[in-house]
This record gives structure tokens, C-alpha cells and sequence, in this order.
């Protein structure tokens, strides 16, 4: 019996794999066309994405999958190799991305087949501060990481809310996607 709830679970995700994959795709061309993200609740997040992205398309023998490295020395972004593997139906399926909300910044690894954010580092926003309980501190700052990585789950979590919310709602095939499209048209150079 438990098998079979483990192979139909199995079943249930490798069909449903593909919306991880659209959501990396559609977070990362929102957040170069608009780089926030206003919840209903009015918090603001800002999203951009760093210097490796990796696309595909495809399964099994007709899988095709491309690394994009963004390696400008003045640390602006241009994706046209990535933008192009778009164009060709990729999806992104792993990128390095930074969040920033309030005064708190983390960059990460955010892959699509299990939106868990990997290789996280706080990188703005909190001061661990050397006290004289040095075992208090240690307890502290543990807390402290654990609940700063537990908030970023959750922005993760909004995230993924807000694009499920137009992504199942008619807006997506009447506004957004048409909005996607004519953006990565502008970079690749060819108008559809």
C-alpha cells in the first residue's frame, strides 16, 4: 500500500515538474523587466538574477541543455545566450539568483525541480556581533540563520503563489505571456 502511494506520488510530481520550471522562466524574465515583486500584503521584493543560469528542453535522448555564464567585468547582466535558448523553448531549471527584502539580501541556487534554495548566503542585513558569551552568541546566531532561512522559504513561497495566480488565471494567455514574449523578442532581435 505504501508503495503505491510512493509511486503515485512520484507520478504526480514528474507530470507537474514542468511548473518549476516555468516559474524560474517567468521570475527571472519578470524580474529583468520589472526587478520587484509587490505582494497583496504590500511587502516589497526585489529579485535579479546573477551570473549562471541553466536552461532546457526536451527528455530523455532529445534533451538539450544549455549553461549561461554573465561574466561582464562591470557587473552589468546580458543574457543574450540565454535569452536566445528561451526563444527555443528552454526553461530555465537552475539559477543563481539574489533576494533582497526590507534591509535583508541572500543569494542561492534555486533549482526547478524542488524549489529548496541551495548555497544560500546572507549577505546584507543582519550583524552577528561578537558578545562575551561566547555560547549564547554561538545559540543566537544559530536561531538567527535558521529564521532568516526559513523567511526566505516563505518569499520563495509568495513567489511562486503570485505566478501560480496569473500563470492559472486567463490574464496569462491574454497579458502575460504575450508581455514575456515581446520582451524576449526586443533581445533576441526578432520581432514575432
Amino acid at each position: 500500500m505504501a508503495l503505491d502511494k510512493f509511486v503515485d506520488y512520484v507520478q504526480l510530481w514528474q507530470e507537474k515538474i514542468f511548473l518549476g520550471e516555468e516559474f524560474l522562466t517567468w521570475l527571472w524574465l519578470c524580474s529583468e523587466v520589472d526587478n520587484n515583486f509587490v505582494t497583496q500584503k504590500g511587502d516589497n521584493y526585489e529579485v535579479w538574477f546573477e551570473n549562471s543560469l541553466r536552461l532546457e528542453s526536451g527528455q530523455g535522448p532529445t534533451k538539450r541543455s544549455v549553461t549561461c555564464q554573465n561574466s561582464n567585468k562591470d557587473g552589468s547582466f546580458e543574457w543574450a545566450e540565454a535569452f536566445t535558448a528561451v526563444k527555443m523553448n528552454k526553461k530555465v531549471i537552475n539559477a543563481r539568483l539574489r533576494v533582497r527584502f526590507e534591509e535583508r539580501e541572500w543569494s542561492l541556487t534555486l533549482p526547478s525541480d524542488t524549489l529548496s534554495p541551495k548555497s544560500i548566503k546572507l549577505l546584507a542585513g543582519v550583524d552577528f556581533k561578537d558578545e562575551n558569551d561566547a555560547m549564547a552568541t554561538q545559540a543566537g546566531t544559530l536561531i538567527d540563520r535558521v529564521v532568516y532561512f526559513m523567511e526566505l522559504t516563505q518569499i520563495i513561497e509568495t513567489l511562486l503563489g503570485m505566478f501560480l495566480k496569473i500563470r492559472l488565471s486567463p490574464d496569462w494567455a491574454k497579458e502575460e505571456l504575450p508581455r514575456l514574449k515581446g520582451w524576449i523578442s526586443r533581445w533576441t532581435g526578432n520581432e514575432d
